[in-house]
Order: structure tokens, then sequence, then C-alpha cells
């Protein structure tokens, strides 16, 4: 049987069973989640399938120029067909990390969606064939799109960088990426208009992504525990407190909170005291690894005069996307 037999039958089983393989890639998303949580390394393992798919996506147009030479319709039908595939996997093993690092926060929630919106669009072959595949610039953005999201779940926990490393080494590979394909991607394009809105969209969308980049997940991280208390012992926090007096604050105020990250990943987080137009920022960093996550804490001892009402204590990364929001009221 020769491999494009072989490759026929792969696709007919799949299209006849096209809900296996988001299946499967959600499934071992979660799996992924779960070991990420605990601390273990075969987190990597898992994460590691991803990192195949993001190397097919970058080389995928010379794999589908290749075969198109020796063979044509081939190469679109066998490229098309894994990319797909791929992104399948890409985005469903993405997602539980990314829903799992996912706070009440608007933007976070909106990222999200259109993440979930892209992995349906996958499962859907006439709409997937329709508007993504038979175009190469639609079909190279979404390929950009895919990988993106996937190096910011994989780059963490694979290659153990800062959440303040991965987001913008991710946009530069992909920016790269696409600069580079650019000549395939205008070539696909019939009107000048049409070049000119995906050369500017080339440079805006980087530049959009990173002023968006605290509404982004901070997959890999997940805060297990958050508290405000009066008193904290070793790194042990005292009974948790809603409410404290104008005449207690002078004994301090503590913002406690353990954080789980992947195994050898060291990163910075930030407590951000919030009261109307106060701020004040403290930074402590946490290591990945710990069964019951790194304990960490902010004390704050110096309040404004007027301290009344209600604080917030937002837990941010160092390029402000929130991991947990605490709060208390300070009354007269």
């Amino acid at each position: 049987m020769t491999w494009q037999q072989q490759f026929t039958r792969l696709e007919a089983f799949l299209h006849r069973f096209p809900w296996l393989l988001p299946v499967i890639s959600f499934a071992g998303g979660w799996l992924g989640f779960i070991m990420v949580q605990r601390g273990t390394g075969a987190a990597q393992i898992i994460a590691m399938l991803a990192i195949v798919g993001w190397l097919w996506l970058l080389i995928e147009p010379l794999v589908r120029r290749s075969l198109e030479r020796r063979r044509p319709g081939i190469g679109n039908l066998f490229a098309n067909f894994v990319s797909q595939s791929l992104q399948q996997e890409l985005l469903f093993f993405s997602l539980p990390l990314i829903i799992g690092a996912t706070q009440l926060d608007a933007g976070q929630i909106a990222f999200v969606a259109v993440a979930g919106a892209a992995a349906l669009i996958t499962t859907l072959d006439p709409v997937y064939e329709r508007y993504i595949a038979t175009r190469a610039a639609r079909r190279l953005l979404f390929h950009a799109y895919c990988s993106w999201i996937a190096a910011l779940v994989v780059l963490p926990i694979v290659v153990r960088l800062p959440l303040e490393r991965a987001l913008p080494i991710s946009l530069a590979a992909v920016g790269a990426w696409l600069v580079l394909t650019m000549p395939l991607s205008l070539k696909s394009l019939k009107t000048a208009k049409q070049r000119m809105v995906w050369g500017v969209a080339l440079v805006a969308a980087p530049v959009l992504l990173w002023g968006l980049r605290g509404h982004v997940p901070a997959a890999g991280l997940a805060v297990t525990q958050a508290t405000i208390a009066r008193s904290i012992d070793g790194l042990t926090p005292g009974p948790a407190a809603k409410v404290i007096s104008s005449a207690e604050l002078a004994q301090g105020v503590v913002a406690f909170a353990a954080i789980r990250a992947p195994t050898g990943l060291a990163q910075s987080v930030i407590f951000e005291w919030r009261h109307g137009d106060y701020a004040e920022r403290i930074t402590e960093e946490i290591h990945g690894g710990s069964g019951g996550g790194w304990r960490t804490y902010s004390r704050k001892q110096v309040f404004p005069a007027d301290s009344r009402g209600r604080w917030t204590v937002d837990l941010l990364t160092p390029q402000g996307q929130l991991l947990r929001r605490m709060s208390f009221t300070v009354l007269p």
C-alpha cells in the first residue's frame, strides 16, 4: 500500500469520526492541566506533543510547495488535511490550560471565547474549507494564530520561560514567520487594496496583541489559595479578614497567595494594592514545582490618611495578567 493510499484511508477514517481528534486533544489538554497543577514533570511530555504541531505549522508552506511540484493537487490536499488536524490538536490541547488560568475579567473571557471559536471552526469542515483553506493569506494567518496560542502554553511548561518573556518571544517568532511567508500570502490576494490591508494588518496585529497582553490568561499558573489576613506566622496566614477597622490598619494587612507553576519555572508576580486613585505595587518571586503551590505574601503597614472604603489587591504577572483579585473593606 502506497503512502497516498494510506493517507486516503486515514482521511476517510477521520471524516467518518470527525469528533475523535478534538476529543483526544481536549482530553490531553485537561490531562496536561492536571499534571501542571500537581507539579509533575510528565506535563512536559504532554506539552511536547503541542510543539510537534507547532513545528509543522512553521514548515507547512515548504511541504505544500514541494508536494505540489511532484504531483499537482496532492500537496494542497495533504497540507490542508494535516494542518487542520494539527490546528485542532493545538487549540483543543491549549484550551484547558487557558481556561484553567482564566479569571473573571472581561478581556480574559473574550480571549477564551475567540480561542474557542477558532477551535470550533477547525471541526466544521465546510466552514474551514470555505473560509480558511481556500486562500493562502487566511490560511497562514490562522496558522499563525494557532501557533501563537500553543506557544503561550508550551514555552512556560517546556522551555521554562517566565510569562513576561514567553509572550514577546512567541509574538516575535510568529511575526517573523508571517514576514517570511508574506510573498505566498500576497500572491493569493487579488487586488492592490487587499495586499495593502494585509500589510497593515501584519504590522498592526502584533502591536495590538502586545497592547492587550494584560487580558491574556496566564496559562501554566494557578492560584490555589488567596486570602486577606491581619497577620501571618511564617508562611501561614491568620484568619481571613473581609472587614478591617481604621484603627486596626496600624497593625498591617497581609495579602497571601499560594501559586502552582510548572517545575523549574521562576516567575515574578506583583501584588497591586488599590484604593480609589491610590495604587502601590509590590513584586515577589515564585518557583514552580511545589505540590501545594509556592506560598508568598505582601504585607502593607502604611496606608493613606483616608483609607475608608473598599480595597482590592490584584495578583498580577509583570505584564499585567490577572491571576487573582482579593478585596477587603476598611470601616471608620
